[in-house]
């Protein structure tokens, strides 16, 4: 069972010293805007290195760059903003302690919580509406989920899923807060539970090999703009996306990507709507499609072993 710990406020120049120290990008890169900035939408160009715990971090719209040290061999990254500025934060989940270290972008303040462990499975996921990321994970064993309230401490647990299924964040009923899912690889289907009121939708979609696309949460884009999460696999096999929306049940299919490619959830044309998106390892490339207009930019960011982030 999750032992839940005490938050630990912790001084940046002691997270200096556990961790590391930012610095920003020079030789002829974008300077990184100083102090808080409006909130920020439009994805950018993020890769964690799990050799050195580095997280670098390109803005997508001024080509600014950031480097941050944060993170340690083993540690998993995830995206999301736990401090309610607007902002994706640099936070990785320590499995071998169920440890949180979120590091604001902004201010750089540090905090760490213990939630979870072994074998878990971190989740990106808002579950309280507070228009921040919750410390939450689901546990393969038994299929619950287990989610502590990143401002409040309350917790909730829902058992949700079984062994072999892919835990999905994303808000697939509207109403502002994420929603218990899970993809099942067995059967291809996507099983819904509201956050709110319990209600169940179950969707098949996709087939063995497949790869669920996440939506970013707290900022949720979606591909069709209605506010909700769509259900999105990515087929390795072809390169294709299939995207059903989850309203209306209207289908989108795009080519795009190869074998060996990571599919990323976000919006980077800030449109408000996700877009086509692959990073592959080979060459460190992003490739974006607008989900829109079909446009296309590509960005070299990252190497291989990287692991590329759904950052705002």
């Amino acid at each position: 069972m999750v032992k839940p710990g005490k938050v630990l406020l912790v001084s940046t120049l002691a997270a200096a010293a556990l961790f590391g120290t930012a610095t920003v990008a020079t030789a002829g890169e974008a300077a990184v805007a100083k102090g808080p900035q409006p909130r920020i939408v439009q994805n950018d160009y993020v890769v964690f290195r799990p050799g050195n715990g580095v997280w670098y971090d390109r803005n997508s719209a001024t080509g600014g760059v950031i480097t941050q040290q944060w993170g340690v061999a083993g540690d998993i990254p995830v995206s999301g903003d736990f401090t309610g500025d607007g902002r994706s934060d640099y936070v990785v989940w320590r499995p071998s302690n169920g440890v949180w270290y979120v590091k604001n972008r902004v201010t750089g303040a540090v905090t760490t919580q213990q939630w979870g462990a072994s074998g878990d499975i971190p989740v990106a996921a808002d579950f309280t509406m507070h228009g921040r990321n919750d410390y939450v994970v689901w546990r393969p064993s038994n299929g619950v989920w287990y989610v502590r309230d990143s401002v409040t401490g309350a917790v909730t647990t829902q058992q949700w899923g079984v062994a072999g299924d892919i835990p999905v964040s994303g808000d697939f009923t509207g109403d502002g807060r994420s929603d218990y899912v899970v993809w099942r690889p067995s059967n291809g289907v996507w099983y819904v539970k509201d956050g709110v009121t319990g209600a169940v939708t179950t969707q098949q979609w996709g087939v063995a090999g497949d790869v669920p696309v996440n939506d970013s949460i707290p900022v949720s884009a979606s591909f069709t703009g209605d506010g909700r999460s769509d259900y999105v696999v990515w087929r390795p096999s072809n390169g294709v996306w299939y995207v059903k929306n989850s309203a209306n049940g209207a289908v989108t299919t795009q080519q795009w990507g190869v074998s060996g490619d990571v599919p990323v959830g976000g919006d980077f044309t800030g449109d408000g709507r996700n877009d086509y998106v692959v990073w592959r390892p080979g060459n460190g490339v992003w490739y974006v499609k607008d989900g829109v207009t079909g446009a296309v930019t590509t960005q070299q960011w990252g190497v291989a072993g990287d692991i590329p982030a759904a950052f705002h």
